[in-house]
């Protein structure tokens, strides 16, 4: 019996990628950034735009990927998922210089379990076969031929169109029970 496929995005799925932004622009401004976790914020509306280009440069920094903190509950979730399904972490790792060797290692640190033939770096992800792809972002979805389920992040609190899961609990539930 062949197992259904998910694939599961990085960057505010797995990852608080969010959380480094914030991080990063306290220690150059001096300045709390936690208005970006709020619903319907992005860095466009949230940062002043005299620093937004400064900002949008973090993810080009050589480590800005590094040891990120993982969302809440994602990695006791995809271990679980990993014994019903076959998964596959899709990961744009291409569009920042820096982001492939971090993403790699963080991916063999908290789940050793997924092996390199299930990680897929990628810019576009329409060219992933899946059955389910679990991403942030609308414009992936709306590419994936498969059923595409959105993560709820702040950046994505206004897109509709798809199943929305706005926790790791929300993914276990559509998922597992």
């Amino acid at each position: 019996m062949n197992k259904k496929r998910i694939a599961i995005d990085m960057d505010d799925v797995m990852t608080d990628a969010i959380g480094r932004f914030i991080e990063l622009y306290q220690q150059e401004f001096q300045e709390d950034l936690s208005d970006l976790r709020l619903p319907g914020r992005n860095l466009t509306n949230t940062v002043p735009p005299e620093r937004l280009e400064a900002i949008k440069q973090y993810p080009h920094q050589p480590n800005f990927f590094k040891d990120l903190e993982p969302i809440a509950g994602s990695l006791e979730v995809v271990e679980q998922l990993h014994q019903r399904y076959e998964i596959f972490i899709t990961t744009a790792a291409l569009e920042f210089e820096h982001s492939f060797t971090p993403k790699y290692n963080w991916l063999k640190k908290h789940l050793p379990f997924i092996t390199w033939k299930n990680i897929v770096f990628c810019g576009d992800k329409s060219i992933i076969r899946a059955d389910y792809l679990l991403d942030d972002l609308d414009r992936n979805l709306k590419t994936f031929t498969g059923t595409g389920l959105l993560f709820t992040a702040p950046h994505n609190a206004h897109v509709t169109g798809y199943t929305r899961l706005n926790n790791w609990q929300e993914v276990a539930a559509y998922f597992l029970h």
